[in-house]
Formats: C-alpha cells, structure tokens, sequence
C-alpha cells in the first residue's frame, strides 16, 4: 500500500508543477504579447508557440529593417523543420533557416532578463535587438561552411525597449534532422538562473544515484552471481548515470572538452548500454524462449550499432533511434505483460513490477515524445527520475529476497552440520589423502606452466627477430634488382663497375644479414643470445650508413653524422646492429623527399650518463597518443612511409626489447608533421 502511494505521488507532482506555473503564454503569428503580464509572472517563461520561419535563408537583424519580409511558414517550436507541412514550406533535413520572434515587454519594463538555449540541431547564432548574444559551432550555407556544436547556453540580456527581436540562424548539414526541439527559456535572471541552478543539481543528483545504486547491485551481483537479473539491471544503470553527461546540460562538459560528434556519440553508446542491459534483465526477470531469441537479435543488433556508431558520422548511425525507441517500448511491454500474468498468479511481487513498468512506459513514452520535439508538457526529459523510483522499487526487492534467502541457507547450514558430523572422520582421512596428491599435482603444473611461458615468450621473441631481419633484407634485395634493371638500359652501361660495385656491396650485406639470421636461430633455444664487449659504436653506425645512402640519395635526403668525443661503449654488435638499422629505415622512410636526417653521438661519461646516440629526422612524426603506446601496444600495426614504403611493424617493438637486454634506455620525441628523434643511452 505505501509504494502504491508513493507511485501515485510521484506521478502528481509534475502535474501539480504545471498547474502552480499556470498557463504559459504562446506566440502567435511570430509574437508573443507579454503586456498582459505582471512584472513579478515574468520570471520564467518558454517562448513556446509560432515563430517566423525563413527556409534556406540566412537573415541577420538589419534585413528585417532594411526591407519587408514575409515568412515562409509560422513554424512551431519547438519542433524540427521537418515535420513542417511540405505542402507550405518545402523543408529537408539537411539545409539552414532563420527564427524570428517578437516579444512585447510590459510597458517600462527593465529588469534584467536572462535566457537559457536548448542545443539546435547542429548550430546556431542568436541576436536580441540588433546584438549577437551567443551560438552553439558555425551554422552556415553548406556542410564546409558549418561546424556542429552542442552546449547549454545562458546569458544575460538588458532591455532597452519595450519589445524584443530575437532572431536565430540555425544550419544543419551533419544530423538527420534539423531545428530546435526543446523549449527556449526566457524571465527575469535570476528566475532563470535559479531554475537552471536547480535542474543542473537535479541532473548531478540524479547521476550520483544512479551510480551508486549501480555499484550497490554490481556488489549484490559479485556475492551471488547466479543473480544474473543484478548485473544486467547494474548495466542498464550504469548507463542511465552515463546518458545524462551527454544531454540536456551537457554536464561532461564541465570535466572534459568533447567534440560535437562525440558527444552524440556518446549518448547514442549510452541507449545501447541501457537497452542490452534492461533486454537481459527483463529476461532474467521473467524467462521465456521467444524472449531468449528476441534478446540475442536486439543484442547484436546494437552491438553492431555501437561499433558502427563509433566509426559513421552522425547523419547516418542517428537513424538508428528508428529502431531503439520501438525496441524499448517493446521491453517496457514485455515487462507489464509478464508482471499482469503474474498478478493472476497471485504473486505480490509482481504487483509492484506491474506498476513500477507501468511507470517507466509513461516516462519512456514522454522522453520519446521530447526527443522527436512533439511534446507540449513544460517537464524536460523524466525517464531518469523515474528510473530512479524504479531502482529504489528493485533495491527494496532485492533486499528482501536476499534477507529470506540468508535464513533459508543458514536453516540448510544447520541441516548439513547434523548430516556431516557422522561423516567428518571419513572425510578429513580423504581429505588429508587428496590433499597430499593435489600438492603433488599442483607443484608439476607450475613447473609445466613456467615451462610453457618460457617456451612461448622465446617462439615469439624468435618470430619477431626473424620477421624483423627478413624485413631488413628487403631494402639491399630491392636496390640490387634496381641497378640490375638499369644495366639493361643502354644509357647506363658505361656505369656497369659503378653499378656492379654496388651490387657485391649489397649482396655482401644480404649474406651478412642471413649469417647473422642463421648463427642467431641456432643460439636460440631458450633466449636471445647476449655477449657484449667494449665497441666502437661509430663503426656500427657507418655500416648501416652505407646500407641505406642508396635509399636516401634516391629520396634526395641530406643524412648529417656527427660524433662529439669517444664512441666506445659496452654492448652486444649483433643486437645493437639491428637497433641501428631499425631507426635508419625508419627515419629514411618517414622522411620526405628533400628532407634531413641527424645522428649525433655524444660521450656523457663526465655526467654519468655514457653514450649518447640520436637519430633525428623531419619527416611525418607522431601524434601524442601515438607515442603514448609506441612501445607498449600489443598491437601491431604499420603505417606506409612518405612513399608508400611499407613495413612489418615490428621494427620499434623489437628495438625496445632489445634496448633493454642491452641494459640501455630509448626515448622518443615527436611532433606531427615536424619530424622524430629517437635518443639511445648506452653503458660505457
């Protein structure tokens, strides 16, 4: 009886809201007349009702003065432009139009007034009397002249008059519908500003509950996981708590800068999580085998939506409310209809789910209706409040249920007790006889699966050596079939020693390579072979030199070595050979034509640091996030080089590995589109 009351409470006090507020004056014909109006009834008003609508006319406050304009349609807002009659005004989804509304003050009014902008689909500018008082990104006269941007808008206005023009440029090239389809906000300022104070608290409390009531039914799911209907409602809940940074007042904008696109983005993610949550829920809730294959179809459904949503624009993957606001109508139905069947079965839970589903179709239907702007209540979206009943409705279930279940396990408990204390010497003689056989057991085990680890860290560690050093040949291979190609041509047969030279010089590195190869895979049974010694590094670097000059001179890049005192330093040649030659193919290949590379060898022995080693270039660099994971991804991906040099990707993993089995350090840094620089420290 209380929860039925207190139901039927929550669902009067937004009528009672409306009926204190009043009756809120509308405008007709593109004026709202307020002179009717007390001053102190003015505090907070939505300019609801016929504004002038200018299809694919982009007006400013001085064309209103400067000539007579008739409007192409009084539109209603809010509404989109698309449900205008297309008999009257030809709209479509993608286009631009302007709003124009008058208001007439009363007379000698000048209190400061303030207003609150919903978001418009996608962009807008807003002037008062001939000022620009604010937008949301750049609507224009074509998708490249027009950047999309959401964000609440609140500001201050002081009239100077006794009326109003407010007109509102709106452009939409990005969303499949276009327009303002919530209320616009007007009154006194501080009205305005109190209310939305109240509603953005509203909004932050309503997050803070849904989450931590989310935690609360997580933490019942991971105490008995057989309560499968517990985590699926955590789910829905988490993403009822997510949604609302993503609408509304945009609240994530208060911690984070995010892009128009993704905000959307993120809202549409956050309907996913909720209806694959709230699918499965209502399933574990009331199973039925034709429910089972309509969750699998509504799951990867939009499984698939989410991934797509993640990569299409939002003028394409925004249809998809077509089929979510239909599929969660269809949930909340199932759920009535289930809990009515078992009402007949006299079940007095299902009284409660009855009326809490019934709950949450008024409000699905409400948001549904504010959403496809056709609603004509002063409420904003509600389907959060009542989610929030909802969860206090299932939290007291869940209460009770695990309350009847704790004295019904521990009634068991005392049953099994009496059972097993005549069995509890047998048990404990097995019990000690196992045990010993699974200490046995479990010691092989480790030692196989230590085995096993070792084994696959060294086949993979060989995969990417063999794949790396294959990847090396491939530059020398390629320049020896190029010179080969030119002896053909007659203009170049004067050049045969020259070219011939080059071709031992080359074919003299591949053998060098596949030796080293073969003698590398015949030591490497357990790990990389480590011998290091004291070394001249410059050598190292001059060879590898040599390998790649045919490569650069042909790309026209100017390659500068420079050596500032010793370059002697302690390290294994084979390992430190492939690091090299690994950082020269990719300073070569990422460095456009005409462009530089830098080495630099320094001693810093005097500082305690040994030998210094950086290779430079400024080619295409790399974006923050990029170098963030460059060499602790376990992706392995290539990108093509400034001519479509292509790689294995494996080439800076390995070099990072390698740098530590030789007890030095690599760093990188980089900008995008300025060039890389690789620094190696090596020990003296």
């Amino acid at each position: 009886m209380k929860i039925r009351l207190f139901l039927i409470f929550f669902l009067t006090v937004p009528i009672a809201n409306q009926v204190v507020e009043g009756i809120t004056p509308k405008a007709q014909k593109g004026v709202m007349d307020l002179r009717g109006m007390k001053e102190n009834e003015i505090s907070f008003l939505r300019l609801n009702g016929e504004w002038e609508f200018y299809w694919n006319k982009m007006l400013h406050p001085n064309d209103f003065t400067s000539a007579d304009l008739t409007p192409d349609y009084y539109g209603k807002v809010p509404s989109y432009w698309t449900d205008y009659p297309k008999e009257v005004v030809h709209t479509e989804k993608y286009g631009y139009a302007t709003y124009r509304l008058l208001v007439i003050l009363p007379s000698g009014f000048r209190k400061p007034l303030g207003f609150d902008l919903p978001v418009f689909d996608s962009s807008y500018d807003i002037y008062i009397n001939d000022k620009y008082c604010g937008g949301n990104g750049i609507p224009g006269k074509s998708a490249s002249e027009t950047e999309p941007g959401y964000s609440r808008n609140f500001f201050r206005y002081d009239p100077k008059s006794d009326s109003l023009s407010i007109v509102i440029n709106v452009a939409n090239f990005h969303h499949r519908r276009g327009g303002f389809w919530l209320p616009m906000k007007m009154g006194t300022f501080f009205g305005v500003q109190k209310r939305l104070a109240n509603n953005w608290a509203g909004e932050w409390a309503i997050i803070s509950i849904l989450l931590a009531f989310s935690l609360f039914f997580f933490f019942f799911y991971l105490l008995s996981p057989k309560e499968k209907a517990m985590g699926f409602f955590c789910m829905a809940s988490f993403g009822l708590a997510f949604r609302p940074l993503f609408t509304s007042h945009f609240l994530i904008s208060n911690l984070f800068n995010v892009g128009w696109t993704w905000l959307i983005r993120f809202e549409y993610l956050g309907l996913y999580l909720i209806i694959i949550g709230w699918v499965w829920f209502a399933y574990a809730l009331y199973p039925a085998r034709y429910f089972r294959f309509t969750g699998v179809v509504i799951t990867i459904f939009f499984t698939t939506a989410a991934i797509l949503t993640l990569f299409l624009p939002v003028r394409i993957f925004s249809y998809i409310t077509l089929v979510l606001y239909p599929a969660m109508m269809l949930l909340m139905i199932y759920g009535i209809v289930q809990s009515a069947l078992g009402i007949m079965k006299k079940n007095l839970f299902d009284i409660v789910y009855f009326l809490a589903f019934l709950l949450l179709v008024g409000g699905g239907i409400h948001d549904i209706r504010v959403s496809l702007g056709r609603s004509e209540t002063t409420l904003g979206y509600v389907l959060s409040y009542v989610v929030v009943v909802f969860i206090l409705v299932q939290a007291g279930l869940l209460i009770y249920k695990w309350v009847r279940s704790y004295y019904e396990k521990e009634k068991l408990q005392n049953e099994l007790e009496f059972m097993n204390r005549n069995l509890e010497l047998l048990v404990s003689e097995r019990t000690q006889e196992l045990k010993t056989r699974n200490e046995e057991i479990e010691k092989q085990n480790v030692r196989i699966a230590l085995q096993n680890k070792q084994l696959s860290e060294t086949i993979q560690l060989k995969n990417k050596m063999f794949s790396v050093v294959a990847h090396d040949l491939r530059s020398p291979v390629v320049n020896i079939l190029y010179m080969l190609n030119l002896l053909k041509e007659k203009e170049y047969k004067e050049k045969y020693d020259s070219f011939a030279n080059s071709s031992i010089e080359y074919a003299q590195q591949v053998i060098s390579l596949l030796e080293n190869m073969l003698v590398w895979g015949r030591g490497q049974e357990d790990k990389i072979k480590y011998s290091p010694e004291k070394l001249n590094l410059a050598d190292i670097i001059l060879t590898n030199l040599s390998i790649f000059k045919e490569t650069s001179d042909k790309k026209e890049i100017l390659v500068n070595f420079t050596q500032v005192g010793s370059s002697v330093a302690f390290f294994d040649k084979d390992l430190m050979d492939i690091i090299i030659r690994n950082l020269l193919s990719n300073a070569v290949k990422y460095t456009p034509r005409g462009g530089r590379i830098s080495i630099l060898l320094k001693d810093k022995t005097s500082a305690g640091s040994g030998i210094l080693l950086k290779i430079c270039d400024n080619g295409i660099g790399m974006t923050p996030e990029k170098q963030k994971y460059l060499f602790t991804s376990a992706e392995v991906s290539s990108t093509p080089g400034t001519e479509q040099e292509k790689g294995t990707g494996l080439g800076l993993k390995l070099c990072h590995e390698l740098i530590l089995i030789i007890k030095g350090t690599i760093t990188v840094d980089s900008k995008e589109g300025e060039g890389t620089c690789f620094s190696i420290t090596l020990p003296v």
